[in-house]
């Protein structure tokens, strides 16, 4: 008896356009949502840079009086916290000395990567900002 072969004409063909089509998938992910994730994380950064700010500008009212420009440390972390929220953004702030810390957390969602199972990325930044005293000025 005589068995057919099959024929594998072309079956190249189909595993060569199988793997450029996932590389070129992929490629055009990175390229998409990198660029995502880098504009997720410049507004993070800038949106903790002004929070930052807006707390460091909550000097204490004995501190004005005294010259000693210290900040309200309550004061300052509810004025970050607020901006943060009035942003529409997740984050935290903490006074050290005359310095207010905000770290803004958050995902940036994915475009094409999510074909592959990646669905966001992490985004995480962190901004501080000093209070001006006196010996600051010009």
């Amino acid at each position: 008896m005589r068995t057919r072969a099959r024929s594998e004409r072309g079956s190249a063909s189909v595993w060569a356009v199988l793997v450029t089509a996932g590389a070129f998938t992929l490629l055009l992910g990175l390229v998409v949502d990198g660029g995502r994730v880098i504009d997720s994380r410049l507004a993070s950064t800038r949106t903790a840079a002004q929070a930052a700010r807006s707390g460091a500008d909550a000097l204490s009212a004995a501190s004005v009086r005294n010259g000693k420009d210290e900040i309200a440390v309550a004061t300052a972390i509810n004025r970050a916290e607020k901006y943060l929220r009035d942003a529409g953004v997740t984050g935290f702030a903490r006074v050290v000395g005359p310095t207010v810390t905000v770290t803004v957390t958050g995902r940036s969602t994915t475009v094409i990567l999510s074909v592959i199972g990646i669905k966001s990325f992490p985004i995480e930044e962190t901004q501080s900002a000093e209070a001006i005293n006196q010996g600051a000025q010009p």
